[in-house]
């Protein structure tokens, strides 16, 4: 896997740096470091990389589950990572789409070193399209909640009365408390 090459996409530049930095340390060969998805295209063009590790929420516009499907529409191949602050991606939108096959979800908080990414990037180079189990797919907190479920998390989170979620949602305050009292 050494000198494999790779393709980091990640908005924030100093943790896409750092990210950049420490994988060549490793011995992979990051050969693009972006931080929009119109740069990842462009870059993926440019330096047909081997694996890709993507930041989920990219800001505004495509996400990094977008900006992976369309690197596969291009090399089906290629190993897709998304590294995200997200325990589970619904968290970000419930409404995203899946995951390319093959790719690894993982949560940033829970990387214990550089080299457990390498491990992970190895892994998504050898199988890019092996059959691998979401997190989100009861592996967490989260994964037994339904869409709906994670969305009412989110407004309440936001800051969202009982009443709002009610009204945004054409459903009465009693339909979102029964949810919630499942929740808890």
């Amino acid at each position: 896997m050494r000198n494999a090459k790779i393709i980091v996409v990640e908005d924030d530049a100093f943790t896409r740096t750092t990210l950049t930095e420490s994988l060549n340390h490793t011995g992979l060969k990051v050969v693009a470091s972006v931080g929009t998805a119109r740069e990842a295209i462009a870059a993926q063009i440019e330096f047909s990389p081997e694996a890709a590790v993507l930041d989920l929420d990219l800001g505004t516009g495509p996400t990094g589950i977008d900006v992976a499907h369309a690197f596969r529409a291009r090399n089906p191949e290629i190993g897709i990572i998304i590294l995200t602050s997200f325990r589970d991606a619904r968290l970000a939108n419930p409404n995203l789409p899946a995951l390319p096959a093959g790719s690894i979800f993982l949560n940033k908080r829970e990387l214990e070193s550089i080299q457990a990414l390498a491990i992970q990037i190895s892994v998504v180079l050898v199988n890019p399209l092996s059959r691998r189990a979401m997190p989100w797919n009861k592996k967490n907190a989260y994964g037994s909640l339904s869409n709906t479920q994670i969305e009412i998390m989110k407004s309440i989170a936001d800051g969202y009365t009982t009443s709002e979620i009610a009204k945004q949602r054409g459903v009465s305050e009693q339909a979102i408390e029964k949810t919630i009292s499942r929740i808890c």
